[in-house]
């Protein structure tokens, strides 16, 4: 529950990047950046150590 609530987190913290600075590429690529990780989040977890 709690990686899902990350995962919200980011989201939305992507999407307030994307509204707030919409003619910024920068933060367009910022804001998919932490986007995708908050999507790495929710990856299970392997159980093997490497």
């Amino acid at each position: 529950m709690k990686r899902f609530a990350v995962l919200c987190l980011t989201a939305w913290s992507a999407a307030a990047l994307l509204y707030f600075g919409r003619h910024s590429a920068s933060l367009i690529v910022l804001s998919g950046v932490l986007a995708l990780a908050g999507f790495d989040l929710l990856r299970p977890d392997s159980g093997e150590g490497a």
